[in-house]
C-alpha cells in the first residue's frame, strides 16, 4: 500500500468510542499512560538526584528503558499471536505496578534494573494491545481507534508533567508531624511512583472486563516469526525509508529527555517544576500536532509532511540551545512537540496501512522497537556528550547541554535528508 492510502472514514471516531470494549481499553490506557509519563519524569529526577546531577546517569535510565528491551518488542509481537491477549495485558499491568512501587526505595543500580524490566514487560503489553484493537471496534473505525490510542499515549504528557510538578511540590511540603512523613522526605518522588503503580492496577481492572475472542493459535515459532517480520520490512522500500524516519524522529525525543533537565537546571537556572512545565508544553504541542496533521497532509502530501516535521524537530533543538530565557524555551518546546507528533502519527498510520493484516502485530512490535532505538540513541549519545563537554567557545560560549542540543539537532536534520527517499513513494493526501 502506498503513501496515498487511508482516506477518512466518516464517523469513525464516534463508532470507536461507542464500542464498549474499546472504550474500556481506552480509559484504562489513558489513565495508565498518565501514570507512566509521571513515572518517566520521576525516573529522570531520581537518577539526577542520586548521582548529584550527572546527565549520563539520566541517559542510562532512559537507555535501560528503551534500548536493551528492543529485543522484546518483536518477540512480544509473536507472543501476542500465540497467547490469550487479555491474559498478557493484565499480567503485564499488575507486574509493572509492583515494580514501580519499589522504585522510590532503591539506589541507582536497582533503579536501572527496575527501568530495564519495566520496559521489557511493556514491550509484551503493547503488541497485545495493538493486536486487540481490531477485535474491539467496528469495521471502518480502526484508523480512528488507533489515533485515539496514540492520543492517550502522548496526549497525557502535559497533564502528567503538571501532575509531576504538583506531586513534587506537595511532597516537599508534607509536615514532618504527619504519619509516614519520613517516607516522603527520605525518598523523593515517592508520590509520583505510587501514583503510577495505582494507574497500572486501574488499567488491569479495565482490561480484565474485556471480552476478546480467543484467536486460533498460530504455529509459528518465535524466531521464525521475528525473522518473517524483519524480512517483510526489508522487502518494502517504503517501510525501509519509514523506519529510518521513525528512528530519527524519536532520536529528538531522546535528546530532549536526556539533556532537558540539565538544560533547565544548569543552563537556564530553573527547577524540577520548570522541567515539568517544559515537558508539559512539549505535550501540549503534541496535541496541536494531532489537530493539524490532517490539514498538513491535505495541503502538502504525506511524505513531504513527514520529512518537514522531522526536519523541524532538529531545527527547534538547535534554536532552543541558543535561547537565553526560560519562557522562550517553553515556546520552543511547544513547536518541538507539534513537529514531533506530526512525524510520529504519520509514521504510525502509514506503517499500519502498508502492512498486511496477517503480520501487522509483528510489524507493530517492530515499530515499538524503532521508537526505543531512536529514543535510546538520542538519550545515551547526546546525554554523554552534554556530560563530558563542559564548555565550548565558538562565536558564543556554550555549555554541555547546549552543545548536546545543537549536535542532536544537526543529526536529526541529516537523518531527514537521508530519509528523503520517502518522496519516491509518492506524496498522497491520505491521512
Amino acid at each position: 500500500m502506498s503513501w496515498t492510502a487511508g482516506q477518512d472514514s466518516g464517523g469513525g471516531f464516534r463508532a470507536a468510542i461507542k464500542a464498549s470494549g474499546f472504550r474500556r481499553l481506552l480509559i484504562g490506557q489513558a489513565v495508565s499512560s498518565l501514570g507512566d509519563w509521571v513515572a518517566t519524569l520521576a525516573f529522570i529526577a531520581a537518577a539526577f538526584t542520586l548521582t548529584h546531577g550527572n546527565q549520563t546517569a539520566v541517559a542510562v535510565v532512559l537507555v535501560l528503558r528503551l534500548v536493551p528491551p528492543i529485543f522484546a518488542a518483536p518477540v512480544g509481537g509473536v507472543v501476542a499471536d500465540r497467547v490469550y491477549r487479555r491474559t498478557i495485558m493484565v499480567t503485564c499491568d499488575l507486574t509493572r505496578a509492583a515494580l514501580i512501587a519499589l522504585a522510590p526505595f532503591v539506589g541507582i543500580g536497582l533503579l536501572y534494573a527496575i527501568a530495564f524490566v519495566h520496559e521489557s514487560i511493556s514491550l509484551f503489553f503493547l503488541p497485545a494491545r495493538d493486536a486487540s484493537v481490531p477485535l474491539l471496534v467496528p469495521n471502518g473505525a480502526l484508523a480512528e481507534a488507533n489515533g485515539l490510542v496514540l492520543a492517550t499515549s502522548y496526549g497525557s504528557i502535559p497533564v502528567a508533567a503538571a501532575l509531576f510538578s504538583g506531586l513534587s511540590a506537595v511532597e516537599s511540603r508534607i509536615p514532618h508531624a504527619l504519619p509516614f512523613a519520613g517516607l516522603f522526605t527520605r525518598h523523593r518522588n515517592t508520590l509520583a511512583f505510587f501514583f503510577d503503580a495505582a494507574t497500572f492496577v486501574f488499567s488491569a481492572s479495565m482490561i480484565a472486563q474485556l471480552q476478546l475472542k480467543r484467536a486460533r493459535r498460530q504455529q509459528v515459532q518465535i524466531v521464525e516469526g521475528v525473522v518473517e517480520g524483519f524480512r517483510y520490512v526489508i522487502a518494502k522500500q517504503g517501510l525501509r525509508s519509514l523506519a529510518l524516519g521513525v528512528v530519527v524522529s524519536m532520536f529528538g525525543g531522546g535528546v530532549l529527555f536526556a539533556v532537558g533537565i540539565g538544560y533547565i537546571h544548569q543552563t537556564l537556572g530553573g527547577s524540577d517544576v520548570a522541567f515539568g512545565w517544559l515537558t508539559a508544553l512539549w505535550g501540549a504541542g503534541m496535541g496541536i500536532g494531532l489537530a493539524l496533521v490532517r490539514l498538513l497532509i491535505k495541503d502538502r502530501g504525506r511524505a513531504p509532511t513527514f520529512l518537514l516535521a522531522v526536519t523541524m524537530c532538529g531545527a527547534v533543538l538547535i534554536v532552543m540551545a541558543l535561547l537565553p530565557f526560560l519562557w522562550l524555551a517553553f515556546v520552543a518546546a511547544v513547536v518541538f512537540g507539534t513537529a514531533f507528533s506530526v512525524a510520529i502519527l504519520v509514521a504510525l498510520t502509514t506503517a499500519q496501512e502498508m502492512t498486511e493484516d496477517r503480520i501487522r502485530g509483528r510489524i507493530m512490535g517492530g515499530v515499538q522497537m524503532l521508537f526505543r532505538v531512536g529514543l535510546g540513541a538520542g538519550a545515551l549519545g547526546v546525554g554523554a556528550l552534554a556530560h563530558y563537554v563542559r564548555h565550548v567557545k565558538l562565536i558564543i560560549s556554550l555549555d554541555g547541554n547546549q552543545v548536546g542540543l545543537i549536535a542532536g539537532g544537526i543529526l536529526i536534520i541529516l537523518g531527514a535528508v537521508a530519509a528523503s527517499g520517502l518522496r519516491l513513494a509518492g506524496a498522497g493526501t491520505g491521512p
